[in-house]
């Protein structure tokens, strides 16, 4: 299969988005398929790896808009070309170039199309729907979600075409495992977006608790224009100094550390597209705890999570849960889910398969 992944910042992103794009290439090639990345710009030289070549595309900006020029000439020979994220117009120019050569395009929203997403800048969504999006949409060979929950997001929008289900892939080192009894704290890694991530529900959840057993909180990550001061605010207006902690960001090994000596992991976002961090505490065996959005709820119908409503009542509740010493049976069942069907290798398996029998 040749595979074309059009992603303008797949080689100058740091994120979730570029990393994916980059590792299910990868493991598609270990496939026998062959994925051209196209991108926008350039940090340094792309990645030597078999199976899998960069190419820059050229670009023009009209009204402060970014769209891809001649786009037809890279997709000669593709089989299939994967849109990633939504609301861009590049995407709907890439489209439209994919139908004009007959191409099949796979659009990958990584929860886009969530509700709670759409009622972000409702007005300017509901018109870009009407003018571009929608069209994008309903002409997709297939719209390819994290988890069989999502589907139901794209019918309301009106989408009644194919879908290909297959989670994000999670990597993890090896040397590093959860046992019980290591650290007693609970641990929250993010964005510092109070109302996105639910910090605020947390933080409501540890004050409904009397104060000798709330557990040991841990909120590290990097700030998101200005609101870590405000989670700070929050948790001195609501007395929980004693025991909710707020540090920086941490990376690489100490990432994996701080993830491996927590006792529990907690993640109680309103909304999430997939949400790495919880995949990964689970991937390690920590206990995790979170609202009730997809990768949770796939997770607790394995009994791998607690899970929640987002709503500081609730979330109370499965603190407690997640803190018992039952929970360590929980993390190791997390473990073993996520290990089997959430590697790489797994994740392009399960994606490759669905779309060789669409196309």
């Amino acid at each position: 299969m040749r595979v074309v992944r059009y992603y303008p910042r797949a080689l100058a992103g740091d994120g979730g988005m570029t990393n994916a794009v980059r590792m299910f290439s990868h493991a598609l090639a270990g496939l026998g398929a062959h994925t051209l990345i196209l991108h926008a710009q350039t940090v340094g030289e792309p990645p030597v790896e078999p199976g899998v070549r960069y190419e820059l595309v050229r670009h023009r900006h009209v009204d402060g808009v970014t769209v891809p020029v001649a786009l037809e000439r890279h997709l000669a020979g593709a089989d299939v070309l994967v849109l990633h994220s939504a609301w861009t117009v590049h995407n709907v120019v890439a489209a439209t170039a994919a139908r004009r050569l007959g191409v099949p395009y796979v659009l990958e929203p990584r929860g886009a199309y969530d509700p709670h997403i759409f009622e972000r800048r409702r007005l300017l969504k509901s018109v870009f729907w009407r003018l571009a999006e929608r069209a994008m949409v309903l002409r997709a060979r297939a719209v390819h979600v994290f988890f069989d929950s999502e589907v139901e997001h794209l019918r309301r929008l009106g989408y009644g075409g194919a879908v290909v289900i297959a989670p994000n892939g999670v990597t993890v080192p090896d040397s590093f495992r959860w046992s019980p009894g290591g650290g007693d704290h609970v641990l929250w890694l993010g964005r510092f977006d109070p109302q996105h991530k639910g910090l605020d529900l947390l933080l409501e959840a540890m004050s409904l608790l009397p104060p000798g057993q709330r557990p040991d909180v841990r909120l590290q990550g990097p700030d998101w224009r200005g609101r870590k001061r405000l989670v700070a605010d929050l948790v001195t207006k609501l007395h929980l100094q004693r025991s909710v902690s707020i540090g920086p960001p941490v990376y690489g090994d100490d990432k994996w550390r701080a993830i491996a000596d927590a006792r529990a992991f907690i993640y109680p976002s309103r909304w999430e597209a997939f949400g790495n961090s919880l995949a990964e505490a689970a991937h390690i065996g920590v206990p995790p705890a979170a609202t009730n959005y997809p990768l949770a709820q796939h997770l607790a119908a394995h009994k791998a999570a607690y899970v929640s409503k987002p709503e500081p009542a609730a979330l109370a509740t499965v603190l407690q849960q997640v803190t018992a010493s039952s929970a360590a049976d929980t993390g190791h069942r997390a473990r073993a889910l996520v290990t089997r069907t959430m590697t790489w290798p797994a994740v392009a398996r399960a994606w490759h398969e669905q779309v060789r029998e669409l196309l």
